[in-house]
């Protein structure tokens, strides 16, 4: 018995081409994953948690004024592509002190003599420091997110070429 197998080359070339196309030229992609990392960051943050799904440490002030008193900080976040690389993170300063921490550290008055607040008046003030909560990190969960949103894409590509 006898099978004879005809393959059409120019279909398997041209879908190739569009794959090698996708991966010279990647910023689509990077886009793509810019934005569904950005989101799942997003609702880990409305959430109070970690990356790895624990909840952040609590602070005194409940209203947790170093992410939301002016909405500066959640809205430095954001994702960048420069050329072949994704760059997600947050661009105010404050950030870094959320995601590490602080020590205890003292607030002293930079324009008036003393500092004012809840109708008392004092010439500095200890504070006893911000607890280390995450902002940004790499659980599985995205992981599996960057290889959804990779499948996805190609999919889309490989269905354009048919």
């Amino acid at each position: 018995m006898l099978y004879t197998i005809e393959l059409q080359v120019q279909a398997y070339t041209l879908a190739l081409d569009v794959v090698r196309a996708q991966i010279a030229t990647p910023q689509q992609v990077l886009g793509s994953l810019g934005e569904s990392l950005l989101t799942a960051n997003q609702d880990r943050h409305e959430q109070n948690l970690n990356p790895d799904g624990s909840q952040w440490k609590p602070t005194k002030n409940k209203k947790r004024r170093i992410l939301y008193q002016h909405g500066d900080m959640l809205g430095s976040f954001s994702y960048q592509i420069h050329g072949d690389e994704l760059v997600l993170g947050f661009s105010d300063q404050k950030a870094k002190w959320h995601h590490k921490g602080t020590d205890p550290y003292t607030i002293s008055p930079f324009k008036a003599r003393a500092l004012a607040f809840n109708g008392m008046y004092r010439k500095r003030v200890q504070h006893p420091g911000l607890p280390a909560r995450k902002l940004i990190g790499f659980p599985d969960a995205d992981r599996q997110l960057v290889v959804d949103v990779l499948e996805d894409h190609l999919t889309s590509v490989l269905k354009q070429v048919r």
